[in-house]
């Protein structure tokens, strides 16, 4: 059952999308010489090493900008990256990363520093950083907080997609049938809005009710903040950040009476920035870095999964199918989702696996050894996980294809070396069992309260946009987008 399918921007190209990435660092020249023409235009240098260099799997290095990039393409080489917390550290791209987000580097010393006593949120003493990985773990991995989390979401994405609302947002074209809507914009509404409800109270949408409006943007963007450079416009972006960050300099002074609604990890991370008296601009940014993780990457996915699901009808049923014990009498039982669609599951893993473009980052703080080549200490090693994904030894010769029933066949595919959507060791993101729980229930819900019909049967399939730096999960290309309407269900036989 099901059908493969293959984007028209799909090619065994891993090493073009690394180039990509890696020459945005370097600035707009070198980023330039990598998109090759159709035409046969001949292949700059860089495209030649890699391509030349991937195909034995071993390590190699290349300059970039003055910079020496060690790339790391082996899953046997990558799972040692993953698991090296000595030699190879992430702590520096933390620095850039809370930069990015506008926290003043002069300060950022200050986020390393140890409390001088413990406290009850921090009994063993940690700097602000590591005690932030510790309660997003606490909050995100299941457990009690974990259940109150799942729940509120539940709670926000249902309210959100009702007839009623949907209907007057987008408009009717029948009594029963809305005018036509970019799937890419439904995906990223209903979700981006759901997520901010489940993080925060509602008084965030008082202070000011256009902030999820621009997130898309500011997720596209971002990577401009964390790689600057004189030759990228960066205005736009910036604008946001500054619009976040003083909506949160207004949400964190507000008394804790005002903020019922959040949720417990963002009470604890405020309750420690106002403790070791954190420069509340500091706090803020870092309050925008929060909105934005929960925010970044379930649209885009819940976007190609939606996609590979409408482009293939026996897909569509069998997943309707799979998931109706979960929506009876209109409720939305995501425990069930997660733990009895095993045909939603691989569809999940497979969309994920293919667009999951981004690159995991080390700096060599040690001279380190790894696939039999020494890496110098001071450079930086990488590993692009679009090369992983790709790996044809591992997922098959249809490895560039889309096929939904692959890790249903083999299961243990979800383990393996060469599967790292959500990174590994010490980073391993403690936030994918939320992030596939939101997704199941938004397209759950989706396909049973309406039947999501494509708006034109001769569209084509989406393409993924490969040319933009992703910190994540590809978007579409703007111009691919795929356009539906909804059909209310209410009233219909369910199934």
């Amino acid at each position: 059952m099901g059908k493969k399918t293959r984007s028209p921007g799909d090619r065994s190209t891993w090493v073009s999308s690394t180039e990509r990435y890696l020459a945005t660092m370097a600035a707009v020249e070198l980023y330039s010489s990598a998109i090759i023409s159709s035409s046969g235009a001949e292949e700059p240098p860089l495209l030649d090493t890699i391509k030349r260099f991937g195909k034995t799997r071993e390590p190699f290095a290349i300059m970039v900008a003055g910079t020496k990039y060690y790339i790391i393409t082996s899953p046997f080489d990558a799972s040692e990256f993953y698991a090296n917390v000595s030699t190879l550290s992430w702590d520096g791209f933390l620095n850039e990363t809370l930069a990015g987000f506008g926290v003043d580097a002069t300060r950022l010393d200050v986020l390393w520093e140890k409390p001088s006593a413990p406290s009850i949120v921090n009994p063993a003493g940690k700097c602000l950083i590591h005690l932030t990985q510790d309660l997003y773990k606490q909050h995100l991995l299941p457990g009690p907080t974990f259940s109150t989390l799942i729940e509120k979401y539940k709670v926000a994405v249902s309210q959100l997609m009702t007839w009623e609302r949907l209907s007057s947002c987008y408009g009717l074209a029948t009594a029963s049938k809305t005018q036509k809507i970019s799937l890419y914009d439904f995906c990223s509404t209903i979700m981006i809005d759901a997520t901010q409800m489940t993080l925060f109270d509602p008084v965030l949408f008082m202070i000011d009710p256009n902030m999820t409006q621009k997130m898309r943007q500011f997720t596209d963007e971002l990577w401009k903040l964390m790689y600057p450079s004189p030759f990228l416009y960066t205005k736009g972006v910036a604008a946001i950040r500054e619009q976040y960050t003083k909506a949160f300099l207004i949400y964190q002074r507000l008394p804790k009476e005002m903020r019922k609604g959040e949720a417990w990890v963002v009470s604890a991370l405020i309750d420690q920035y106002k403790e070791l008296g954190i420069n509340e601009n500091d706090s803020a940014a870092m309050l925008v870095m929060v909105y934005w993780t929960g925010d970044a990457n379930a649209y885009k996915l819940a976007f190609w999964i939606m996609s590979y699901i409408l482009f293939d009808k026996e897909l569509y049923a069998s997943i309707r199918t799979e998931t109706l014990p979960a929506v009876q009498n209109d409720d939305l039982d995501l425990q069930y989702l997660a733990n009895n669609c095993p045909r939603l599951r691989s569809v999940y893993h497979e969309a994920l696996r293919l667009r999951k473009r981004d690159l995991a980052f080390r700096k060599v703080e040690h001279d380190t050894e790894i696939g039999g080549k020494l890496l110098r200490r001071g450079n930086f090693a990488i590993v692009p996980v679009c090369q992983l994904h790709d790996n044809e030894d591992v997922f098959g010769s249809d490895a560039l294809d889309f096929r939904p029933e692959r890790f249903l066949e083999q299961q243990d595919l979800t383990s393996s070396l060469s599967y790292k959507p959500y990174g590994g060791g010490k980073t391993y993101c403690p936030g994918r069992f939320f992030a596939m729980q939101e997704i199941f229930g938004f397209v759950a819900l989706q396909i049973h309260r309406f039947d999501v019909q494509l708006a034109s049967p001769v569209q084509k399939f989406p393409i993924p946009d490969e040319s933009l730096l992703t910190l994540g999960v590809s978007r579409p290309v703007p111009a691919s987008d795929v356009w539906v309407t909804l059909v209310n269900r209410r009233g219909k036989v369910q199934g």
